[in-house]
């Protein structure tokens, strides 16, 4: 019987063989693409479950970190020690005009594009960020080497670069250099091949990058940023793909093609990773080809400048992360604030410089600067997925323009001709007023605007479990009586219901939502008091002005309703310590908001009349010593005030937190701490019947919800406005198209 042939393995084609043919078929820049694309699409398919594929992602970014910083350490020394000072004086002249006309073009694209933001008014949560002072920079720790090898460890590229700068400087001089610049040449190169390896690898690790990146990240995050990611992406794509690249072109006589040359692939895994430092081999590397093969130079000056340039622009702020500055514009619109034109100046100059240490330390210190909540910062940090890896991108080929250019100005090559400046010029109007009216389209007719912000605090519920309640509209005495020697805490337990006293007129503390439930930071506490005694729970109302007379007639057991602790109270009835310290703000229609940021300012206006709502004597005696000019006009509710029901007057005395909760449904007001005003409100808890033992046990209770956690939560919640619940998981096609996992 003839034996059958099988197929062997020479014959059998193997995956390992297939996917070298692809490898050395399919360039580099086109794998990294598939591979990003492939990890994108798994992410969406799997969800959470590709979260593990990060510790391969990790391991790929830290290895190609590995060898980056010793490696510009090593070639700045070698450049600027063969560069004669001369030399290296007019490079740094020539590089630096390049980097601020680069600064320029990207802080006017910050300038203009907030114009397409839409017109909307909205109110924000109270924010830490209206009492707190913002922290100082420390510019001197992060570009001064004080110890370098600590640099090195921390990743301080600027301190890194400057004492390479040193180095190669003082080298420049020595008559020995040679022997080092030779030595250092080996090592330059030994690390550079290490990077090279490393970047073969760079498929697996973006698709695993990629892969856990579109698997866990939010969506609904992602939502609240809409309006910013669609402009900062017109910005990156106008700034990456027109006006850098097109700047080349003009000033050298490079394509648009050959300045792709050199930054395609170190784009994609810049994007892709959210490293632009781990590029800069890549970047180096594919421009010294780029001379080598397509465009020679007469001269031996170009070659060191390569290394050199990118070495110390690096740690200068890119136009990528520059770009991020229009955050600000941003946050100050979603709160329903823009930025005066008049100050976007200061704005920017401040922003430019405080960007030398980074996105981390440059956003928070804006968002003081303008006055805007400190909390948008965690806002920033989600965008920070798909923003930093765009900037990144973008910032591969800042450097690349930056030292292109500067290559060809250090040769005196540089084309300077009035058609050709001309022609950019339009080219660039075009583009830039087509892009902004897209973006403008796009943010009118497509992108849902963010949170709806007046909902949010409407359809707030109360954390836990309610206990059984009632609210009582129309107030009247306890159906019991308080027997003799009997205190309130018996006679609650006796009824098995404890009555506390509220006013709607305190948000976030009490009010009714769009279900008509009495809800808020004190309700919940008052819930959670009837919880642990085991009781039901009656909420009666109170009108402040009866307070006093309603406690003494037994109408409730205690207040409970953002109480405000003044001198004519603490005569009239017994009460807890205070168990929260609010601020002193002002409210005023958000278009005269600046003139109240500053005493001087506010003493500046005329026939000023300023309103109050339950406050001590001394707090108003304060504010008329400040303020000698200004009339204040004691009213009955917060909400006459918002509604309009007092035209004649400019602004509401109230605390911030209260005043924050109000912005929420009337949009057109904003809250301003003025720093001369600073001041903090107490609020307490009120006791019926002057009861000493009821009181005790209050204050005692009080503190233990404190030191558990459960008074911060509701704190987070109703002030704050953040949301404690349990984080669902992410949508999968998956989990929740294919329905295979639960």
């Amino acid at each position: 019987m003839p034996e059958q042939s099988n197929p062997t393995d020479s014959t059998r084609p193997s995956v390992r063989g297939c996917y070298a043919r692809f490898v050395r078929h399919v360039d580099l820049s086109t794998q990294i693409l598939i591979a990003l694309a492939l990890g994108i699409f798994s992410g969406l398919f799997a969800g959470e479950l590709c979260a593990p594929l990060a510790i391969v992602g990790d391991a790929f970014v830290g290895l190609l970190r590995m060898t980056v910083l010793p490696y510009i350490l090593v070639t700045l020394v070698v450049s600027l020690g063969r560069l004669r000072l001369r030399s290296s004086r007019r490079l740094a002249l020539i590089g630096g005009t390049v980097l601020l006309g680069l600064w320029a073009s990207c802080l006017a694209v910050v300038w203009v594009m907030p114009t397409s933001f839409p017109e909307w008014s909205v109110g924000s949560f109270f924010s830490t960020a209206l009492i707190e002072a913002p922290e100082p920079l420390n510019v001197l720790a992060y570009f001064i080497p004080a110890n370098i090898f600590e640099s090195l460890s921390n990743n301080q590229v600027p301190a890194v670069v400057l004492f390479g700068i040193c180095c190669g400087l003082a080298l420049s001089k020595s008559r020995n250099r040679t022997i080092v610049l030779n030595q250092l040449d080996v090592a330059a190169d030994v690390l550079l091949r290490i990077s090279k390896f490393i970047t073969r690898l760079a498929p697996v690790g973006i698709f695993a990058i990629a892969a856990s990146t579109a698997g866990t990240v939010s969506v609904a995050e992602v939502g609240r940023l809409q309006a910013y990611l669609v402009a900062y992406t017109a910005g990156a794509v106008f700034l990456g793909f027109v006006v850098l690249p097109l700047l080349v072109t003009t000033l050298t006589p490079l394509t648009y093609r050959q300045v792709l040359f050199v930054v395609k692939e170190p784009m994609l895994t810049a994007f892709a990773t959210g490293k632009l430092i781990i590029v800069l081999p890549m970047l180096i590397e594919n421009t010294e080809r780029l001379f080598e093969t397509q465009v020679k130079i007469d001269g031996k000056d170009e070659s060191p400048a390569i290394d050199l340039l990118y070495g110390t622009a690096y740690p200068f702020p890119h136009v990528g992360k520059l770009l991020s500055m229009l955050f600000i514009p941003f946050a100050a619109w979603f709160l329903g604030a823009p930025i005066e034109p008049s100050n976007y100046p200061g704005f920017l100059l401040s922003g430019l410089f405080s960007f030398f240490g980074g996105p981390i330390v440059a956003i928070p210190f804006l968002l003081d600067q303008m006055q805007l909540p400190h909390d948008m910062f965690q806002l920033f940090l989600v965008s920070g997925v798909y923003g930093e890896r765009l900037g990144d991108a973008v910032g591969a080929m800042h450097l690349c323009v930056l030292t292109l250019i500067s290559i060809f100005g250090f040769n005196r090559l540089l084309r300077f001709q009035l058609w050709g400046l001309v022609k950019y010029a339009l080219v660039v109007c075009v583009f830039g007023i087509i892009i902004l009216v897209g973006v403008r389209l796009v943010l009118y007719r497509v992108i849902s605007m963010a949170d709806n912000k007046y909902d949010v605090i409407e359809r707030m519920q109360l954390l836990e479990q309610p206990v059984e309640n009632i609210v009582i509209i129309q107030p009247r005495p306890n159906p019991e009586p308080l027997r003799d020697g009997e205190s309130l805490l018996q006679r609650i337990r006796r009824r098995g219901v404890i009555r506390v006293g509220y006013n709607e007129d305190k948000l976030p503390f009490a009010y009714f939502n769009h279900r008509r439930t009495l809800v808020g930071y004190d309700v919940e506490m008052a819930h959670s008091l009837a919880r642990d005694l085991g009781v039901t729970l009656e909420l009666v109302r109170f009108d402040r002005a009866t307070l006093v007379q309603q406690l003494d007639a037994d109408h409730f057991d205690i207040v409970m309703s953002g109480l405000v602790g003044t001198l004519e109270r603490a005569q009239a009835m017994a009460h807890t310590e205070s168990y929260m310290d609010v601020n002193l703000a002002l409210v005023t229609r958000d278009f005269r908001c600046n003139d109240f940021r500053t005493l001087k300012r506010i003493s500046a206006l005329d026939d000023l009349r300023i309103g109050f709502v339950d406050l001590s004597r001394g707090f108003v005696n304060r504010i008329e010593t400040a303020l000698p000019d200004a009339t204040l006009v004691e009213i009955a509710d917060n909400r006459d005030f918002f509604n309009g029901n007092h035209p004649d007057l400019d602004a509401l005395l109230i605390s911030a937190e209260s005043g924050a909760a109000f912005t929420l449904m009337y949009p057109r007001f904003e809250v301003i701490i003025p720093n001369e005003l600073k001041a903090s409100l107490p609020l307490f808890y009120a006791v019926g019947n002057r009861d000493a033992q009821m009181r005790d046990f209050l204050e005692y209770w009080v503190g233990l919800r404190q030191k558990d956690g459960t008074a911060q939560d509701y704190y987070d919640h109703w002030v704050l406005g953040k949301t404690n619940g349990e984080n669902e998981p992410r949508w999968s096609i998956l989990r929740d198209y294919l329905g295979w996992i639960h």
